[in-house]
C-alpha cells in the first residue's frame, strides 16, 4: 500500500511536468486532427471535409447515419457524405467526427491498463449519453457539443494511468491511484483539451465538472458546465462512488436541470427520440 508521502511525490512530479508541458499527452486520431485543421482553415470547403471522411468507410457510414437520425432528418434521406455534411454543417460534422473516433484515445497495449481504459471509456460514454439527453431540453445548447464534452470529461485520467503504470507503488494501490486521479485529472484534462484546440465551452465544462460548490450567477442560462456536472453525478447513482451519496439538492447544476422544481430527479431517460438518436450514433 502506498504511503501518503509516495502519493504526494507522484502528484508533485505530475504537477511539475504539467507546468513544463512535459505530460505525455495522447494524440488525437489522424482523422480528428485533420478535421480540426480543415474546419479552422477559412480557405477550406465542404469538399475538403468530404474528401477526408471518404477515406474512412466506417466513419463515413456512421456520419451519414447520424445525419439521418431523428434529430436531423429532413424531407429526404442523406445518401452521400456530401449531403450528410451539408445537413450537419462543418462545425457539427467536425464534432461528430471527433466523437466517433474518440474511443481510439482510450487504448493501451498493456493488458492491465487496457482494463482500466475500458472502464474509463464506458463511464465516459454513459456521461456523454446523459449529457446529450439533458442538453436536448435546452434549445440554446447543442446536444452534440454536450455529448463530446461527456466523452472527454475524464480525459485527464489517461496520462495519470500511463504514468502510474511506471510507478508500481501507486498503480498497485487502488486508493492511491484514485487519490492521484481526484487531485490531478481535471487540470491535466483541461491542458489536453487546450492542446487539442477544443472549444472554450467544452474546456470550461471539463474544468468545472468536479466543482460541486460552483454557483452560477442569478439569471444565467443553463450551460454545458451544468449539463456535464449533473450527468457525471447521475452516472454514479446506485454505485459505491462518493458522488452517489452527496446531497443532490446542494448542487446547483442538479437544481437547475431537475425535471420539476423542488426535486432532484433529472428524468433524462424519458426522451425516447433522443435515446434512439444517440444510440444510433454510438453503436
Amino acid at each position: 500500500m502506498a504511503t501518503r508521502a509516495e502519493v504526494e511525490k507522484f502528484l508533485e512530479r505530475l504537477r511539475e511536468d504539467l507546468e513544463r508541458h512535459q505530460i505525455e499527452i495522447p494524440t488525437l486520431p489522424d482523422v480528428s486532427v485533420q478535421a480540426l485543421f480543415i474546419t479552422q482553415d477559412e480557405s477550406s470547403s465542404i469538399a475538403d471535409l468530404v474528401n477526408l471522411i471518404s477515406r474512412d468507410t466506417a466513419l463515413a457510414a456512421r456520419l451519414v447515419r447520424h445525419a439521418n437520425s431523428p434529430a436531423y432528418r429532413g424531407l429526404t434521406r442523406c445518401a452521400t457524405i456530401r449531403s450528410a455534411v451539408t445537413r450537419l454543417g462543418m462545425e457539427r460534422a467536425r464534432q461528430t467526427i471527433i466523437a466517433l473516433s474518440m474511443k481510439e484515445v482510450f487504448q493501451s497495449g498493456n493488458e492491465a491498463i487496457r482494463v482500466r481504459m475500458e472502464e474509463l471509456w464506458n463511464h465516459s460514454l454513459e456521461v456523454a449519453i446523459i449529457s446529450y439527453l439533458l442538453a436536448r431540453r435546452h434549445p440554446h445548447l447543442d446536444p452534440d457539443t454536450a455529448l463530446l464534452a461527456g466523452l472527454v470529461h475524464d480525459i485527464g485520467m489517461i496520462p495519470i494511468l500511463r504514468r502510474a503504470e511506471k510507478t508500481p507503488e501507486i498503480y498497485e494501490d487502488p486508493r492511491a491511484l484514485q487519490a492521484a486521479a481526484d487531485a490531478a485529472h481535471v487540470a491535466i484534462g483541461r491542458a489536453m483539451l487546450k492542446n487539442w484546440n477544443f472549444e472554450p465551452e467544452i474546456i470550461r465544462a471539463v474544468a468545472e465538472h468536479e466543482n460541486l460548490k460552483r454557483e452560477p450567477e442569478e439569471g444565467e442560462p443553463v450551460n454545458y458546465s451544468d449539463i456535464l456536472q449533473a450527468a457525471n453525478i447521475e452516472s454514479h447513482s446506485a454505485t459505491r462512488h462518493r458522488l452517489a451519496s452527496i446531497d443532490r439538492g446542494s448542487v446547483a447544476a442538479i437544481r437547475r436541470l431537475a425535471a420539476k422544481p423542488g426535486t432532484t430527479r433529472l428524468n433524462w431517460e424519458d426522451d425516447a427520440i433522443g435515446l434512439e438518436h444517440v444510440n444510433q450514433m454510438i453503436e
